[in-house]
């Protein structure tokens, strides 16, 4: 079966990209090097061709009865303009995905599933809207995502569109969707569109200097922020207690996967934390973790963190912060440590 391709795979292939399979989307696995291009995000700003994300649109009189059952956070809670990370449960309070909510206005909202998760998320939707009067539109082969990030992105932005965006805001220009969003911990914002429109935002903005950036320095951005990757920090089996982000979950309103989690709660149970390296090496997903000489975990991610120059790694275990472990690479017990995250 053919993979994929966004409307900027020539462009990407122009630039010198190393293309891989990522979803069953051919992606920019990197340009250059993957630090070179981390540090760009770090210090300048840099721009991602996320499209192979999902777009779907729920509309109608019910949509924010319904996105609150469907979803972790109470969205009477939200105003026009407002964006809101959450989790999207089964029964069992296990995370089938994790997205943002743009809210459009009362009546109109985007949602953003993962790429692998976008069938999955929208029979979801369907399957679940029968008592509510909602629109369901899935649009994900129709638009487009770019992600522009980093301390020089909002001076972009600037240029590009005489617009400026807040944190976790959006506004709209036509059929655009302009946010203040990302996924590296960086000032910038995320572009929906159109799909014929993304070749102008995209050549516009790297003509102004913004750096293409490929999906391995995407991971390295968001792992030292500590930011969960579907189908590897979660799989379908792990809750949102689990993963440490309880912060997500407003329970002062009901929603699928609610009353699993507050039995939860009552339990002891492991916790997705950071691993830091002392020793030299790099951290891969699958090293075995070790707490007094006995195996009690596997990292979900890992990888060399560019900006500390140590390996960090995420990991489920029920260990304070501060516990000394010690984590197997290529045969060798290195040291480390528990840690909070973000990284940093």
């Amino acid at each position: 079966m053919s993979l994929r391709r966004t409307p900027l795979s020539k462009q990407h292939i122009e630039l010198g990209a190393k293309m891989v399979d990522f979803a069953g989307w051919e992606m920019p696995i990197q340009y250059s090097s993957i630090i070179t291009e981390h540090n760009a995000v770090r210090k300048a700003a840099g721009i991602f061709d996320v499209s192979h994300m999902g777009q779907i649109f729920v509309r109608g009189p019910d949509a924010v009865k319904f996105l609150s059952y469907i979803t972790t956070w109470n969205m009477e809670r939200q105003k026009d303009g407002d964006c809101r990370y959450c989790h999207i449960l089964n029964e069992n309070g296990h995370i089938i995905d994790d997205t943002i909510l743009y809210t459009i206005n009362a009546n109109e909202y985007l949602l953003v599933p993962n790429a692998s998760k976008i069938s999955e998320i929208r029979d979801w939707l369907l399957n679940n809207s029968n008592d509510f009067d909602v629109i369901i539109e899935d649009l994900s082969d129709t638009y487009f995502c770019l992600a522009l990030q980093g301390p020089e992105a909002p001076r972009l932005l600037g240029q590009h569109l005489n617009t400026s965006v807040n944190s976790f805001q959006l506004k709209t220009f036509n059929e655009v969707i302009v946010s203040g969003t990302g996924y590296t911990g960086e000032l910038g914002c995320e572009i929906i569109g159109p799909l014929d429109q993304i070749e102008f935002h995209w050549e516009a903005l790297v003509d102004m200097g913004a750096i293409p950036i490929g999906l391995g320095a995407r991971d390295t951005l968001r792992l030292e922020k500590g930011y969960l990757l579907s189908g590897q920090d979660f799989k379908g089996m792990e809750t949102t207690l689990e993963t440490n982000y309880a912060w997500v979950i407003d329970w002062d309103h009901e929603f699928i996967g609610r009353e699993a989690l507050i039995s939860q709660k009552q339990t002891k149970y492991p916790k997705l934390s950071g691993i830091l390296l002392e020793d030299r090496g790099v951290l891969r997903p699958g090293c075995s973790v070790y707490y007094n000489n006995n195996k009690i975990s596997e990292l979900t991610s890992g990888s060399l963190s560019p900006t500390l120059r140590k390996g960090i790694g995420l990991s489920y275990i029920d260990l304070a912060i501060g516990s000394k472990i010690t984590i197997v690479v290529r045969g060798k017990h290195l040291n480390g440590r528990v840690v909070r995250t973000p990284f940093l």
